[in-house]
């Protein structure tokens, strides 16, 4: 029970910093951390991502802070998509974890076309 209450005293969002947090995730490139960073808004890499933008064929581009466009090329947004939801999987969230993880996403990010399987 004390657990319990101590979860609950954490702020939601520290609590996904916490449990998305790259350190615990050993695998995890560099690009995926800075996407948690620029989602979450922690500082997990150096330069942060300041902006994502999805093309209107599919690619993930973004926008480093200090710089003036979104000029860095992230990848294809399936993949994008894919890895989001394996970390998720992955990362043992309680449901209102995965719901505010889920709507930092699309506020951030954004849900484009067909994203399930």
């Amino acid at each position: 029970m004390k657990i319990l209450k101590q979860s609950q005293s954490v702020p939601l969002k520290e609590r996904l910093r916490q449990k998305l947090h790259p350190v615990r995730y050993p695998r995890m490139s560099g690009t995926m951390a800075a996407i948690l960073g620029f989602l979450l808004d922690a500082p997990f890499t150096d330069p942060r991502i300041a902006e994502i933008i999805i093309t209107f064929d599919g690619f993930v581009l973004a926008r480093a802070s200090g710089e003036v466009g979104a000029n860095r090329f992230i990848g294809e947004y399936s993949d994008l998509i894919r890895n989001w939801r394996c970390l998720l999987s992955f990362a043992g969230l309680s449901q209102s974890e995965a719901v505010e993880a889920e709507s930092l996403f699309a506020e951030r990010i954004g849900y484009f076309g067909r994203t399930t399987a």
